[in-house]
């Protein structure tokens, strides 16, 4: 089908689906634009989301429909680019159904506020067992010995391979695929070396696993198998210089991501003898082009179709694990497998979440009483519970809740946690952390502050704390001998003189349009002024702002709305 043709059957599909879910409530729109297990599907509209299936998207068809929805789910086949997020005008969120995202433009998904997941834990056996049964395979020749047997042969003598018990395995990567490789090859007899900075020594002590430096490890290891991920540092580890290092036929292992083995050095390693046998599940290109078509042929490599996910029990797992996952991101309530922002993974944890609350409650605040003139923001924070919330992660977490609060009130839409800076840096708000409450008082075991600046020349600061779940303000600027309050309903906020009477002109033009007075809060200082706290079961006209400021008597009068 012509791309037009094939493009205009796409969008009528959209139409069509569109108008057949309109009379019911949907929370979001999900696209899978990859061949993937039906449940991710079932999981989706479970939980009140709409879900179209196209799969073999062009990077131009994608592009023209991608804006229609919220979040993204692909496998390898689809690549995101920076074109496609740029047309992704509403887009959210990006699952990757599997592990590897060499196939997502991550660092400019972070720039556009998408956060990029994978789903690690959902193919962890499926690859771990592949890893293990090539390490057992190169060991003994299996598939050669089986293609010389389907040819008719006898060669017993020809397929001499090695026991793998009593063998040095070094695992470069010790991840959770990693993790359950070394467990496993324990058990058959094998000696555990291994190389990942980010392993604590007593989870390496747990699987018997002695780590090294990679220097130390390359001429210790009988079998290199590898789990670490493609970066810039990774990518040909494995090369000319590290196999001079080896031990003279060395075996190789390869099921994570293709660029780690550099192909041409891997290839005249074998050609040598200096490598014994390598087996690679992944390919600096897939399919391979026709420049690795040499080292494919090798008698001593074993080579497989990128199968390390490949199990039907792996398949269901990634595919339940992105819609689940994806499914808790888009509601706000988990972010479990965020890749793209160092926060993400503090804002997994449970204890964190009514600070999270607070933050985006004082942002609110803040943003309203600013008036649609916020300049700056600042944050301190001090103590915790359960959890310290003075770490750098913390308070970048807490900075961006803040932020989203904030900016609820600024733009159309609700920003995402990744999305909140980088729209407040757009909108000219400068935003960042200044370290610990300065004179933390009263009995709170938690503050978070936030100071603010206006275009205008304004200043104002705002500290909240954490009463068992719930965020409540403790004090406004100077002021902290009212009660704490979680703000609720509309919140009337003004200073007044500090003498009797003074609120009673407030109260009259309350009444006046109807609306009823929640709660009263007041707080004096020495000075002769008092701040006054309202909370209003409805919001307060313009008009009636206008005669409360007629009064005389009132100064800063401020109002926030909070659902």
């Amino acid at each position: 089908m012509q791309l037009a043709q094939r493009f205009s059957a796409l969008t009528n599909r959209l139409v069509s689906r569109r108008s057949f879910h309109s009379s019911r409530a949907t929370l979001a729109k999900i696209l899978c634009s990859d061949q993937i297990d039906p449940v991710c599907v079932e999981i989706f509209e479970k939980n009140g989301h709409e879900v179209d299936s196209i799969t073999g998207l062009s990077e131009d068809e994608l592009c023209q429909i991608i804006h229609a929805y919220d979040g993204l789910v692909v496998r390898s086949a689809t690549k995101v680019t920076a074109k496609v997020m740029d047309a992704a005008t509403n887009l959210k969120v990006i699952g990757r159904a599997g592990v590897g995202i060499d196939n997502i433009d991550t660092p400019h998904a972070t720039r556009r506020g998408i956060m990029v997941m994978n789903t690690p834990g959902g193919n962890t056996v499926s690859t771990a067992q592949l890893a293990v049964s090539l390490i057992c395979s190169v060991a003994r020749s299996i598939p050669a010995a089986d293609i010389s047997m389907k040819a008719g042969k006898w060669e017993r003598k020809a397929f001499s391979g090695v026991e793998i018990s009593g063998k040095t395995l070094a695992i470069v990567g010790c991840g959770r695929i990693g993790l359950v490789v070394a467990k496993w090859c324990k058990a058959l007899g094998m000696r555990l070396i291994g190389f990942d900075p980010a392993l604590p020594p007593e989870t390496a002590q747990e699987y018997g696993i002695e780590m090294l430096s990679l220097e130390s490890i390359w001429p210790q290891a009988d079998f290199i198998t590898l789990h670490t991920p493609l970066t810039p540092d990774t990518k040909d580890l494995i090369n000319k210089e590290t196999l001079s290092k080896c031990k003279d036929g060395v075996r190789i292992v390869n099921c994570a991501r293709g660029g780690i083995v550099d192909e041409a050095a891997l290839l005249e390693g074998l050609q040598s003898g200096k490598v014994a046998g390598a087996a690679l599940d992944v390919y600096s290109a897939e399919p391979p082009p026709e420049e690795l078509r040499e080292l494919i042929e090798h008698p001593n490599l074993i080579s497989t179709p990128h199968l390390g996910a490949s199990t039907e029990e792996a398949q269901i797992n990634v595919a339940r694990d992105v819609a689940l996952q994806m499914c808790d991101t888009l509601m706000g309530r988990d972010y479990v497998g965020v890749v793209n922002v160092k926060f993400m993974s503090m804002a997994e944890k449970a204890v964190m979440r009514p600070f999270m609350k607070l933050g985006e409650v004082i942002g609110e605040l803040v943003s309203q009483c600013a008036g649609g003139n916020l300049n700056s923001l600042e944050l301190r924070t001090w103590g915790g519970r359960d959890i310290d919330i003075t770490s750098t992660a913390a308070r970048d977490l807490l900075k961006a809740c803040v932020l989203r609060g904030a900016l609820r009130h600024l733009t159309s839409g609700e920003p995402t946690l990744i999305a909140a800076p980088f729209l407040a840096g757009e909108m000219g708000i400068e935003s960042g952390v200044a370290g610990d409450v300065v004179d933390p008082s009263g009995p709170f075991g938690n503050l978070i502050s936030v100071s603010i600046t206006t275009k205008n020349g304004g200043a104002m600061t705002v500290t909240g704390s954490v009463f068992g779940e719930d965020p409540h303000i403790v004090q406004i600027n100077d002021h902290s001998s009212f009660p704490a309050f979680s703000p609720e309903g509309t919140l009337l906020m003004f200073s007044n003189e500090d003498k009797p009477g003074a609120v009673l002109g407030v109260l009259d033009t309350l009444r006046a349009y109807n609306i009823n007075v929640a709660t009263l809060r007041l707080s004096r200082q020495t000075d002769d002024r008092a701040l006054c706290l309202m909370t209003l079961d409805s919001a307060v006209p313009a008009q009636a702002l206008e005669q409360l400021d007629d009064l005389g008597t009132l100064k800063d009068i401020r109002t926030a709305n909070f659902s």
